[in-house]
């Protein structure tokens, strides 16, 4: 098991570096929150993107990657030092890692089963911004949460909070199909 994480954390530290990203140290990151709350906005349902681009534009990635960097600096991603945290989906690691961009990077052609389809969240150092690229049906969605540190809570109390409206209609819902289920065998 530890060889199998070591051997996928080998693999997503290449991948990294072959977007043109250097890591920080070793990388790892041990205080940060977990991964899966800053993936939550930005792949959630109910999600609408800061920014759409059509997955058929002229330079896809090259504009993807513009992109990217326009808002990582418009909602504070890079931390002074020109530092980051990335997590990038489907590569066997829930994990982040620390990097900051070399002089030449290519986020969009790299991680993401295709080049222009990429699958990535980046977060501030601190936790308090995070921007994520994700692949919907026709469109690359940029999605950014900035104050990013009380959206898991926000979050987390919107979903607890059934109202009772909600819990009766979904009862009366229930109800009716297990009596009309009772009449019709």
């Amino acid at each position: 098991m530890m060889a199998d994480m070591t051997a996928d954390r080998a693999e997503l530290h290449e991948l990294l570096r072959r977007a043109g990203l250097e890591l920080v140290g070793t990388g790892r990151v041990f205080d940060a929150r977990p991964p899966m709350t800053a993936w939550r906005p930005v792949i959630a349902a109910s999600t609408e993107p800061t920014l759409a681009v059509p997955d058929d534009h002229a330079d896809l990635v090259a504009e993807l990657n513009r992109q990217w960097h326009r808002l990582a600096v418009e909602h504070g991603v890079f931390d002074a030092d020109g530092e980051f945290l990335i997590s990038v989906g489907n590569q066997g690691c829930a994990c982040w890692t620390r990097v900051r961009l070399g002089e030449q990077w290519d986020l969009a052609g790299h991680l993401g089963p295709r080049p222009g389809q990429p699958e990535f969240v980046t977060m501030s150092p601190e936790g308090e911004s995070v921007l994520g690229l994700t692949c919907e049906e026709y469109e690359v969605w940029f999605v950014a949460v900035a104050p990013f540190g009380e959206w898991p809570e926000a979050w987390a109390r919107g979903w607890a909070a059934e109202r009772p409206e909600e819990r009766e209609a979904g009862w009366d819902t229930v109800l009716r199909r297990k009596k009309g289920s009772a009449r019709h065998p």
